[in-house]
């Protein structure tokens, strides 16, 4: 629902129609029946007054309001994470030393388009490394190394048709925040509203920085000199995790806000946990299997951070429910008692649950 307010022609034109709707004068019914219709039509009116006025009381509210209105009121305080374009660099073969003019357009397999925006020149080998920009922002957009694009606008004279990702690949593509994830910010900055460099406020300043931070966290003392090290990753635990492709802009946006302190961003090594499991014969089924392997990935998605100590216990017990799952036997390293510990540099999540 949004809230609308019709130009008063419109009003007049609908009490009129609901008027007219109601009274009927070749009738034969008893005079007082026109306070009925009096009555029904000003009922209506009142109830979608009643209606916007309680559509408007919920957009007072953060965790009430919807997305539009939540980012309208507090995005002067908390700016709104959008999609982010992933840019990389691709290799370009042909005659040497031809130039190749800003304004080429390449386009993936997936039909994905990137452009150029600077002029280059191939060396003498006839190889040239292009910096590339996705058309559309979002992780559509990004490409492993050694996919190959084709040039989709003219071609210009002496340079191959094709082309090829290289280095890191095309990353940094973020899609927009939810607005879910707006709405924990928002509450955040709201239960902490000075940040002034204390407990967490490097981790929250990760997380407002750009779209591709999912998650953030700060450990101090790091290193010989006592720096505060911020770790952050994109994605969960259900969909999926990945290393952070711009920590630059984190750190730059963190060095804007922050204190003068020492602190240094990375992204932890993503460590996948693959347990075994099996379930008891009456309660093996496929159905089962992915629903205990989804109430895994749940619980990982809340325990889960840089330095966890992962146990086959906890991922065992985050499985059952009593009812539907009564038993599972999970193991790690081959051992129900399985522990896999990680250090600060390190991120657990669920890769492969084997079954036996």
């Amino acid at each position: 629902m949004s809230f609308k307010r019709d130009s008063l022609a419109t009003l007049l034109d609908r009490v009129y129609a609901n008027y007219t709707s109601l009274f009927r004068p070749l009738d034969k019914t008893p005079r007082q029946n026109l306070l009925k219709v009096f009555a029904s039509v000003e009922a209506g009116i009142y109830h979608q007054l009643l209606g916007d006025l309680d559509f408007l009381s919920k957009q007072i509210f953060p965790d009430t309001a919807e997305g539009a209105y939540l980012r309208e009121h507090w995005s002067i305080k908390i700016v709104p994470l959008y999609a982010i374009a992933a840019l990389g660099e691709v290799k370009v073969t042909g005659q040497a030393n031809k130039p190749v003019p800003s304004g080429v357009v390449f386009q993936a397999a997936s039909g994905e388009r990137y452009y150029q925006e600077k002029s280059y020149r191939l060396d003498a080998s006839g190889r040239a490394l292009i910096t590339v920009k996705a058309e559309n922002p979002g992780t559509q957009g990004n490409l492993a190394a050694g996919e190959k694009l084709s040039v989709v606008s003219a071609i210009p004279l002496g340079v191959d048709s094709e082309a090829v990702v290289s280095g890191n690949g095309i990353s940094g593509g973020s899609d927009a925040e939810s607005d879910e994830e707006y709405l924990v910010r928002v509450l955040a900055m709201l239960r902490n509203p000075s940040r002034y460099g204390r407990r967490g406020d490097f981790a929250l300043w990760a997380r407002d920085a750009s779209a591709e931070v999912s998650a953030a966290w700060e450990f101090k003392n790091f290193g010989v000199f006592g720096t505060v090290l911020v770790q952050v990753i994109n994605g969960n635990q259900i969909n999926g995790v990945y290393p952070v492709d711009n920590l630059a802009e984190v750190r730059n946006y963190i060095s804007e806000v922050a204190p003068p302190v020492l602190f240094e961003v990375r992204t932890p090594a993503i460590i996948p946990v693959n347990p075994s499991a099996s379930l008891p014969p009456q309660e093996d089924s496929q159905e089962n299997r992915e629903l205990a392997v989804n109430r895994i990935k749940t619980y990982m998605q809340f325990v889960a951070y840089p330095g966890a100590r992962i146990t086959a216990g906890a991922l065992r017990l985050a499985a059952i429910d009593g009812v539907t799952i009564t038993d599972i036997t999970v193991s790690l390293g081959g051992s129900t008692a399985g522990i896999m510990p990680t250090t600060i540099l390190e991120y657990p999540y669920i890769g492969e649950v084997s079954w036996d």
